[in-house]
């Protein structure tokens, strides 16, 4: 097994060989070794998160590289006491230890065994009582730490563990006190909604159901301007949290690769990024000619691609003529709006393509042929599913529920035929989303939007079954 220093791990970045063994040196100054045997987290060259073995047992190991590694660990044993001293459970911190060989410390934590996080129950919920007893347990931990005007300033619900039915509070490095206890109320009502700026739109609805908590723990009267006052605030947050996320996906991180240069712009999911999946941007075009093709025009060309195991649409935008490349070459291409509405819909929870990657060609800031790979989606589209049916199992209110989370978001998909969803074994899914938009200006969104839902509702003209169905599930948006 290799043992390691703090400089192979900063070297090594995201290639990190499991297992390996640390030889540390305790704060007492006693020599102890510890291996790494699996790695939660890894930020490179700064930060590694694992499980280990430490003495015969499993620790939590948060190990801090480089030399910023002092002043990061002791901002994490600060916030686990911040922690502590509001009442509020966290995993004991068992050791501190330096690296012998150069720059680097390790906190090790008791081990929380077969612990799940407040994320993962919350996405294993299935009804809305299960998600209001995770978001309850929630308010009532960040209540007692507001109460000693502590917050969590990166706070989510992976950052809540359960384990024997107790609740743990982790991360102590994004923990910090903002103000003399008890937190002023604006600040717990900012703090609240980046709480909840993390939950899809439509569970905004449970907000006020699971207040109560929070407040019985603060001592709260019941207000309802205070209810109003945080329903604006998780909007702001959440348009906050909104444009970070989608930031994220254009550049280097833990779930993106990103490769730019003078020639080409490249961002894939780095779990797809293997040796076939490089073959497949290397040649790109001769796969699309290869595969079958799903769709022939002068501005787009659409092949669905199979690899090993794997099978994936390929869209390349191309360009007419002289004088569209012209006029492309300067704005941001067709496959990078979809790309970034793609995963606009993944931050508001509603259903559409998994895009894959995104690949521009390039002569310098001039962009030229570009190309959208998203998973292949096995299913008819909405049109071809519902024409002539008179017994449905769900199609229709499934679509709608589509169209009001458009509607309640604000925007417009430009182009909102049937064609453009796919009926999936899970569900239906918007595709085409080149031309989607968010709107800021009310009146310009109802223009837009009305004009989506007529152009939907012409597809269903000649079937008076399912026309009356949509009409009915939208009354609010479908101007006849």
């Amino acid at each position: 097994m290799a043992v390691v220093n703090s400089k192979h791990l900063i070297e090594a970045k995201r290639e990190i060989a499991i297992p390996f063994e640390l030889r540390l040196q305790l704060v007492d100054g006693d020599t102890v070794s510890m291996t790494i045997v699996e790695i939660f987290r890894l930020l490179p060259g700064k930060r590694i998160v694992a499980r280990a073995k430490y003495k015969g047992g499993d620790v939590l190991a948060k190990i801090f590289l480089g030399k910023t590694a002092a002043r990061y660990s002791e901002k994490d044993k600060s916030g686990i006491n911040l922690i502590a001293a509001a009442g509020v459970r966290s995993p004991e911190l068992l050791f501190e230890a330096q690296f012998l060989d150069g720059d680097g410390v390790v906190l090790g934590f008791q081990f929380l065994y077969d612990s799940v996080s407040l994320e993962a129950k919350w996405n294993t919920a299935h009804e809305d009582a299960e998600r209001v007893d995770v978001l309850t347990r929630a308010m009532i931990i960040i209540a007692r730490l507001h109460n000693q005007g502590v917050v969590q300033t990166d706070i989510h619900l992976d950052n809540f563990l359960m384990s024997e039915s107790r609740i743990y509070t982790i991360d102590g490095g994004a923990v910090v006190r903002k103000s003399d206890p008890p937190l002023a109320t604006s600040l717990s009502l900012e703090n609240l909604s980046w709480f909840f700026a993390q939950l899809f739109p439509k569970y905004d609805e449970l907000v006020p159901i699971v207040l109560p908590a929070y407040e019985a723990i603060r001592l709260w009267k019941p207000d309802p301007d205070r209810i109003v006052r945080l329903r604006e605030q998780i909007s702001h947050s959440r348009d906050s949290r909104k444009k970070s996320f989608l930031e994220k996906t254009y550049r280097d991180c833990t779930r993106f690769i990103c490769r730019s240069s003078f020639f080409q712009f490249l961002v894939c999911e780095r779990e797809c990024y293997d040796e076939e999946f490089k073959e497949l941007l290397e040649n790109i075009d001769n796969y699309i000619s290869k595969g079958k093709l799903l769709k022939q025009g002068n501005t787009a060309t659409v092949a669905q691609v199979k690899l090993s195991g794997r099978e994936f649409v390929v869209k390349r935008y191309n360009i007419k003529d002289f004088w569209h490349g012209v006029r492309r070459a300067v704005s941001k291409t067709r496959a990078s709006k979809s790309w970034t509405n793609a995963f606009h819909m993944e931050f508001l929870g509603i259903p559409s393509l998994t895009p894959v990657a995104l690949m521009e060609r390039r002569i310098g800031p001039f962009r030229r042929t570009a190309y959208l790979i998203t998973e292949f989606v096995e299913g008819p589209d909405a049109l071809t599913c519902l024409s002539n049916r008179n017994h449905f199992n769900g199609e229709v209110e499934a679509l709608a529920t589509i169209l009001v989370g458009l509607s309640e978001s604000k925007i417009s998909h430009g182009d909102l035929k049937a064609t453009n969803f796919l009926m999936a074994q899970e569900g239906p899914i918007i595709i085409d989303l080149d031309a989607m938009r968010e709107h800021k200006n009310e009146k310009q969104f109802e223009r837009a939007f009305n004009r989506d839902i007529n152009r939907f509702m012409r597809n269903w003209e000649n079937d008076p079954n399912v026309f009356a169905r949509f009409q009915k599930l939208l009354p609010e948006t479908y101007d006849s």
